[in-house]
């Protein structure tokens, strides 16, 4: 592990990462790290902080399993750590990690408190900290932790990355991150690094190039393009939202596609279905959670909820409209808070809470109920054991509070609202639209709004125009109260009198009947037949199977109710007039009953202007395909305007005994009905009873398998985290026994490994010349194997090394005069305790050989020496070379003329021709050479080098004039035993020179000999 720490002195403004790149992993993830940071350079600018599922006890080895992979320093986090560019950061076991301004911040996480999801921690707070420069990568693991994490960088702008579920070892996590469907990026662990440089160095995302919010005007046409696209697929208009918004969803899909401009993109769109459905979904963020703010959710509960079920009447239900709701977290939220409120107030309401979204896919998996295990982290301990079934891998709602919640495909932009709700909650969607259609949704909100009611926005949303319509409960949580019941004028979302605007009018109730009647209007409608029909037949109604009005023929009007606004129906009972409810009841039951036709004659009812109506009334009953249905036909003969009825026996129709008979009729059914629900009853309350008894056998068994299930879990992937950190130290630990198994191999020295107990762990092949091993002796006992070591100390000088730990030295000779350095020293472990001893045996009988020889030349060189300054006995064979006789002359005259004690005798051979000079001295033996360096037709450096064998030659003295470095120096190079200046001749310095030239040849071959 690598420290790195700042001088004060010298400390200057530090660099920031260009991006923080979150990399969460767990069981399995070891190997994509290692993917990941092989193709990962090192001068990226960007910070990696690396959060996994480590075992609280265990040491983990990432760092040093990672620095083999990059160049760049790999640190444990410590507490208020600045995050620096080109440096991965490893989150320590036991805590949870965070960051604000830059700086790792690092908690304790709590002891027992059930499953930690520490990648979602860092994730929302890396989110909330660098906004658009966070990067959220999911790699291999299990379970679900990290999804939820990225939803809060998704929300801000940032990338979001996940490892191809198949290619990752264990692929819980990544599908759990895919599943949510805000993933930039899927690629294998390989491939993520480059895709992650493209990104990072498109023009648009660096800012190297304009941003595409300044080439809307440049683009407007591909943009209206993308808007239609969007539409098609989606049937959302995005040209409502704000244009900064779309800009930013659309770079960052050109940065992660790679493509130059928004041209290119669109021709890609056109290419590719799947990437307008990426996009349309990147539009719709939805970013949510359980109590989101627990500020403001503690407002709604201590005091918006508890005002709302004061006022609310008994019987009268409470409506709740939350708009946006994405998937369900804060629906779910509120019906906790309302069945919290009235278990405290010991009363019940019928709650009615609508959700509607956008989104069809955030709503199915709203209403699923189902949550992953990472929402426990948003939602306290009380309320999970109350209001949730916690199963292996999910949550679920319970019944009780999934039962409140009504969820709904609605767009806020085009469809109308609910009505006469007690709250509305709109968050954080308002924030994505244009200034005209935010006004236009917080107008809908406020006609949604019963009188007193409240409406709950989101922490960066306002109600502005419409502020004098409201008034302020408690503005940080934007809470507000409807204070004005005036219905505002909606904001047109297209230019007055488009088509768009019209199509999406709602119309009245007439038009709505109007289109129902031509939608069944018979194939046979001349204008002829109809004026005989109007003529010739009373006013009809014909029924369906479900009694519902399909047809109606001749003026129905006095019949029937006037049309008011609202949901329409076209059930008989609902269109008939209260006063002829009774009498078509009865004679449709009787018809259908029997399948037969009923008429009903001299019916009397009161018209508003005071005239009685007077008619028969005739229902028809015709039996259709498929078998059991039916159709009927309501006739009001008119007794001013009397047709034939057919052979039918009419029936007298007396108001009072048709009301008993339908009573009777009615109460005989019921009587039935009760008697058979009774007997339902009974053996529901049996089987009831019996399922609730294995039901809560059940309970106890899961919450136990639960409970034991989530050790294991969590157990298991720090095992595979340990695991994979040892495979690689025991491929490291296997390498490095074999180097030792060849180093113990090729070694020639003997080597014997005992532990404390003097058994034979380990021996080199070397040992076995002086003590008789084999393999098998291993594991044996030193003192049960025969040696050849002439020491009858060896055990005793073993365990005293055990003992005091201080290494024994000394030298034996063998029976076959072999010198050994035997070596006894303790083997030490880390800890530094001593686990035995290490037994060395060196042959030293060469080296012996060698110091003895080498005293003896010494003694010889000595001699040598001492004798360097007496005279030679013999006489000195000198032949000196120059092709001048002068200069040879006057070396000559200087050697015959010394005088002295110790003046030798010469014989002085003197050779003009340098040529002849030389082959003199290959032919016959002459103790020293005098060459003249200034030569008529060369040099005597060129001379001497021109000879193949210098050291058959005598030595070599050479004469020049004056002071010449550069021939001194190349007169060394050819080892010439000196160089004497003419100038400065004497007879001493040349006698001196020779002498000592000779005896220096004299021991130059003694050694030579030695050796």
């Amino acid at each position: 592990m690598q420290e790195r720490s700042q001088d004060p002195k010298t400390t200057s403004t530090p660099v920031e990462p260009t991006y923080y790149v979150a990399i969460g992993a767990s069981a399995g993830g070891l190997e994509a790290l290692q993917e990941f940071f092989e193709h990962m350079p090192t001068k990226s600018g960007l910070a990696f902080i690396i959060i996994q599922h480590l075992s609280p006890d265990f040491k983990s080895m990432m760092d040093e399993l990672l620095g083999r992979c990059t160049k760049m320093p790999v640190l444990h986090a410590t507490d208020s750590l600045l995050v620096e560019p080109n440096t991965l950061y490893l989150i320590p076991p036991r805590k949870s990690m965070m960051i604000a301004e830059g700086k790792l911040l690092l908690v304790d996480q709590m002891p027992n408190s059930g499953l930690n999801f520490p990648i979602d921690i860092f994730f929302r707070a890396l989110a909330e900290d660098q906004h658009h420069r966070s990067v959220g990568i999911v790699l291999s693991g299990t379970g679900s932790d990290g999804s939820r994490g990225l939803q809060a960088i998704k929300e801000v702008g940032g990338l979001v990355m996940i490892q191809e579920p198949t290619s990752a070892k264990f692929d819980g996590m990544p599908y759990s991150a895919v599943k949510t469907g805000l993933a930039d990026v899927i690629a294998d662990a390989p491939d993520l690094p480059s895709k992650l440089v493209q990104f990072i160095t498109h023009p648009m995302i660096s800012n190297q190039d304009a941003s595409l919010i300044r080439q809307v005007e440049e683009y407007e046409v591909s943009f209206q393009e993308i808007f239609k696209l969007l539409k098609e697929r989606s049937d959302i208009d995005f040209a409502q939202y704000k244009a900064t918004t779309v800009a930013r969803r659309i770079e960052r899909r050109i940065g992660v596609h790679g493509l130059n401009n928004l041209k290119e993109y669109y021709a890609l769109l056109l290419k590719n279905s799947q990437e307008i459905q990426t996009l349309a979904k990147d539009m719709l963020i939805g970013v949510t959670r359980f109590f989101r703010d627990d500020y403001a959710f503690h407002e709604l509960e201590s005091k918006v909820i508890p005002a709302i079920l004061k006022q609310a009447k008994h019987g009268e239900p409470i409506r709740v409209w939350v708009a946006g709701c994405s998937t369900g977290e804060e629906a779910y939220s509120l019906g906790i808070l309302f069945d919290e409120a009235m278990n405290k107030i010991g009363q019940s309401f019928q709650i009615k809470i609508f959700a509607t979204d956008v989104d069809p896919d955030a709503i199915a998996e709203a209403s699923s109920g189902q949550f992953n295990l990472n929402v426990r982290d948003d939602i306290s301990e009380k309320r999970v054991n109350e209001y949730f079934t916690v199963a292996e891998d999910h949550m679920a709602i319970n019944q009780q509070i999934r039962q409140m919640v009504v969820f709904a495909t609605h767009n806020l932009i085009s469809d109308p609202p609910f009505s006469n709700t007690h709250l509305t909650v709109c968050r954080n969607v308002l924030i994505y639209f244009q200034s005209e259609t935010q006004k236009r949704v917080l107008s809908m909100l406020h006609f949604s709004l019963r009188k007193e009611g409240y409406l709950f926005l989101g922490s960066s949303e306002s109600i502005g125009a419409i502020q004098q319509y409201f008034e302020t409960v408690h503005e940080r949580s934007r809470i507000f109260k409807k204070s004005m019941a005036t219905r505002l004028m909606l904001p047109a979302v297209h230019q007055p009198g488009s088509s768009h605007d019209r199509a999406n009018q709602a119309p009245d109730v007439e038009e709505l009947l109007r289109r129902y009647q031509e939608k069944q209007k018979p194939v046979v409608s001349s204008p002829m037949i109809e004026c005989l029909m109007q003529d010739y037949i009373p006013a009809c109604m014909i029924l369906n199977h479900d009694l519902e009005v399909v047809y109606a023929l001749g003026d129905v009007t006095p019949y029937t109710r006037k049309y008011k606004t609202g949901a329409f129906s076209s059930n008989i009972n609902q269109i008939i007039i209260e006063e002829l409810t009774t009498a078509v009841s009865t004679s449709i039951h009787r018809a259908i009953s029997g399948k037969t036709n009923i008429i009903y004659e001299d019916i009397h009812i009161r018209k508003i202007d005071g005239d009685t109506l007077k008619f028969d009334l005739r229902v028809r009953y015709y039996e259709s395909k498929p078998a059991g249905h039916f159709q009927l036909a309501i006739i009001f003969i008119d007794k001013n305007n009397q047709t034939d009825t057919g052979s039918t026996e009419a029936l007298s129709y007396d108001a009072n005994s048709e009301k008993k008979q339908r009573i009777d009729d009615l109460e005989s059914e019921l009587k039935r009905n009760q008697e058979y629900l009774q007997v339902t009853i009974e053996e529901l309350e049996t089987t009831n009873e019996e399922l609730q008894s294995s039901n809560e056998e059940l309970l106890a068994a899961n919450e136990e398998l639960q409970s034991t299930n989530e050790e294991l879990q969590s157990v298991n992937e720090e095992l595979y985290t340990v695991n994979s950190e040892y495979q690689e130290k025991i491929e490291e630990i296997t390498n490095i026994n074999s180097d030792l198994d060849n180093v113990i191999k090729s070694t020639d020295i003997g080597i014997l490994f005992l532990d404390e107990a003097m058994l034979i762990r380990n021996y080199t092949p070397a040992a076995t010349r002086v003590i008789n091993l084999m393999k098998t002796d291993i594991g044996r006992p030193f003192h049960h194997i025969n040696h050849k070591l002439p020491s009858n100390t060896l055990l005793q000088d073993i365990a005293d090394v055990m003992e005091t730990g201080t290494p024994i030295e000394q030298e034996m000779t063998t029976e076959k005069n072999e010198d050994l350095l035997i070596k006894i020293s303790p083997y030490i472990k880390e800890s530094k305790n001593r686990k035995g001893c290490v037994i060395s045996i060196t042959d030293i009988t060469e080296i012996h050989r060698i110091h003895r020889k080498l005293k003896k030349t010494y003694a010889q060189l000595n001699q040598v020496i001492l004798s360097a300054t007496q005279p030679i006995a013999s006489t000195i064979k000198v032949m000196i070379v120059d092709d001048t006789s002068t200069d040879g002359l006057t070396i000559i005259k200087t050697l015959l003329t010394q005088q002295g004690p110790l003046r030798e005798i010469y014989s002085i051979h003197h050779q003009q021709d340098p040529i002849r000079g030389l082959m003199d001295l290959k032919r016959e033996h002459y103790d020293i050479c005098l060459i003249d360096y200034a030569l008529k037709e060369t040099n005597a450096i060129e001379l001497i080098q021109s000879l193949n064998d210098l050291n058959k030659m005598p030595p070599f003295i050479l004469f020049f004039n004056g002071n010449n470095p550069e021939v001194a120096k190349a007169a060394q190079a050819l080892n010439i035993f000196d160089t004497l200046d003419k100038n400065e001749l004497s007879g001493q310095l040349l006698e001196r020179t020779i002498r000592f030239a000779i005896r220096h040849r004299q021991v130059a071959s003694t050694l030579s000999d030695q050796l």
